[in-house]
């Protein structure tokens, strides 16, 4: 079949960009047997709460993000900004942010890795402590392979901004996006794009069962699945080759992350604390759902943290993540066993179309973002977080991303 523009991937960005392209003729392509990417919201009948396994946070105010929510008639409420440092069961609020300025500013304008730069400085221990915990947890980042110059620039997008949850759950902003697509059947979800030939004008997408024909292509797989070896479920061929993409998905990394929600009968925290940080091998980041009251309460690792928890198996993950808990909040395993009812999680290393989560830039990657995201002779187009250099790693930046794409093949 032969069509306008052929859309692989209905995450953030590829949908974004299908309601902009309202009009055109248009097909999205889509490997999961849902959409939305890596936002995966679950929605228990006896919870009011939704269950967020992927994307959770609206970071800041972005124009991108909050004109769908206020269109879509969405409720976004604002989560308080406490942060509490865990020793032994013994807390004490931090003034996290800044903690965190006044050590990002010192950082200068070599590029090396972020555990270098600590490595090159004497910091108080706490502040160390933090300072890896949050670039290996807020980034899903090895704080051994992401530019420390890249931290630096993205600065403000951390340590001065609010944070906001979507009460009717993640996915229904996905769903008023889809909305917003002039042709419902343009979607072909369970649909794994094997390859794509192109040149100039024209693009082949061989699904295996089907092959689709456009005058451009825009793709906007996560970058997990731009670095996966050609012969894995969810890789994609080019051919030609894309050489000059090559150099930036190099220059890029997929953050690593395990996520695992908790259900209680009622919660065992009697504070309405926020965020919970601690020097813990393999859970050091906890949330609850502040300021709601509710009785979930979020684990969260990322970079060595998320390799040390995978590498114990998916049965052992959950106790892992209870002794942390034990820990952490002070409280006997006995009584975690007694008032759990349940838990949630998804492999985002192990999802074949995920292969990860988010983007981060390497030593010397500054300027991959922007590389990644340059379209190929008015053919290829690119979107999604990982070619969003101001907003990497966010629901918003796949939007932004996605939008400013469309609009390049609406200028052709």
């Amino acid at each position: 079949m032969r069509f306008d523009v052929i859309i692989i991937g209905a995450g953030a960005a590829g949908l974004a960009a299908a309601r902009e392209l309202a009009g055109r003729n248009i097909a999205i392509v889509e490997a999961r047997d849902r959409i939305g990417g890596r936002i995966h919201t679950l929605h228990p009948t006896d919870l009011a709460l939704p269950i967020e396994l992927g994307a959770e946070f609206v970071h800041g105010e972005a124009k991108a993000t909050f004109s769908i929510i206020d269109s879509a008639a969405l409720l976004a409420y604002q989560l308080p900004d406490d942060h509490w440092w865990s020793r032994d069961g013994s807390w004490e609020e931090v003034d996290f942010w800044k903690d965190l300025d006044r050590l990002f500013a010192k950082i200068g304008t070599r590029d090396r890795s972020f555990a270098d730069f600590l490595d090159s400085r004497r910091v108080d221990p706490r502040v160390r402590e933090m300072a890896w915990h949050f670039v290996e947890g807020y980034h899903a980042a090895h704080a051994d392979r992401i530019s420390a110059l890249a931290l630096r620039s993205a600065d403000g997008e951390t340590t001065a901004m609010k944070q906001f949850r979507i009460a009717n759950g993640y996915d229904a902003l996905i769903a008023w996006l889809r909305a917003g697509i002039s042709d419902p059947q343009s979607l072909r979800l369970s649909t794994t794009v094997k390859e794509v030939r192109w040149k100039r004008g024209d693009v082949e997408v061989d699904c295996g069962t089907e092959t689709l024909r456009a005058k451009a292509a825009l793709i906007t797989i996560p970058i997990g699945v731009w670095k996966a070896p050609r012969d894995q479920e969810g890789a994609i061929r080019f051919v030609p080759e894309l050489a000059d993409k090559r150099k930036a998905i190099e220059k890029l990394e997929a953050g690593h992350v395990v996520k695992i929600v908790f259900r209680f009968r009622e919660p065992f925290w009697t504070e309405p604390y926020n965020f919970v940080h601690a020097n813990d091998r393999f859970m050091p980041t906890w949330w609850t759902c502040a300021p709601a009251r509710a009785p979930l309460l979020t684990g969260w690792a990322g970079g060595h943290a998320a390799d040390a928890m995978i590498a114990e198996g998916t049965d052992a993950m959950i106790d892992r993540a209870i002794d942390s808990m034990t820990k952490v909040f002070g409280v006997r395993r006995s009584l975690i066993h007694r008032t759990l009812i349940a838990t949630w999680t998804h492999d985002w290393q192990r999802d074949p179309f995920s292969r990860g989560a988010y983007s981060y830039a390497g030593v010397g990657g500054m300027n991959a973002h922007k590389a990644l995201a340059k379209p190929i002779e008015s053919t290829l187009f690119f979107a999604g977080e990982a070619t969003n250099g101001e907003q990497t790693g966010t629901v918003a930046g796949a939007i932004v991303s996605g939008l400013a794409a469309a609009r390049r093949i609406k200028a052709l």
